[in-house]
């Protein structure tokens, strides 16, 4: 049955169809949720510690969103999730460093893309100290993450998979920084695809990977 795991990623997919086409806040967390159910069936619940991070952090990442989606003119709520998906990143840097290493090349394009449109385009349109902390911090915890999923030792698919998982959360955030502090929204209407995307793609590589063998542990 090993090579029929990979159609249970049709599960979250369908999920994140039906929250784009307005089904509800159920459907919004689903993808998430029922990338953590699959993954608990496609590894038969005998999982190592770092799947359980990687399964925590999709967890952390639904409580971002729902802060995020749910902000209701509360401005703390925004930085409760950016909190929340730093967190997310932190599990996603810690399973890719346990399995892989940071490539510093990709890590050194991105600090120096990314702390550029910080200084030039978000920094003079931050109000106050916390949000500013909470933002930069983020963006470094995020070029991070990305470089490391880079360095994954992963085979082929799986690994490009992960890398473009993380990578359209990168995306999804860098739209919603010009959303948020350069009011510009044209292209808002892809923030949530491609933040369904990513758990998507990531969740289909570990599956992959479960097909391999990898990271499930041996009965004693």
């Amino acid at each position: 049955m090993k090579k029929y795991r990979s159609l249970l990623i049709i599960i979250p997919a369908i999920c994140a169809i039906l929250a784009l086409n307005g089904a509800g806040t159920i459907f919004r967390s689903g993808v998430a949720a029922s990338s953590m159910i699959v993954l608990l069936i496609a590894y038969n619940v005998r999982i190592r510690k770092e799947i359980w991070i990687f399964i925590a952090a999709l967890f952390f990442s639904i409580i971002g969103d729902w802060f995020l989606g749910h902000r209701n003119g509360i401005p703390a709520r925004f930085i409760y999730g950016i909190l929340f998906f730093f967190i997310g990143h932190a599990g996603f840097l810690w399973f890719s460093l346990k399995n892989g290493k940071i490539n510093l090349w990709v890590l050194a394009l991105l600090l120096a893309g990314y702390l550029v449109l910080f200084f030039v385009m978000i920094y003079p349109n931050i109000d106050g100290a916390i949000l500013m902390v909470a933002v930069l911090a983020y963006l470094l915890i995020s070029c991070l993450s990305l470089a490391a999923a880079t360095g994954l030792q992963f085979p082929v698919l799986p690994r490009y998979l992960f890398v473009a998982g993380i990578a359209s959360i990168v995306f999804s955030d860098t739209i919603i920084a010009f959303s948020e502090f350069a009011g510009y929204r044209e292209y808002n209407w892809l923030i949530m695809p491609t933040y369904y995307l990513s758990h998507i793609l990531m969740t289909l590589a570990l599956i992959l990977n479960s097909n391999n063998g990898i990271y499930q542990t041996t009965s004693k």
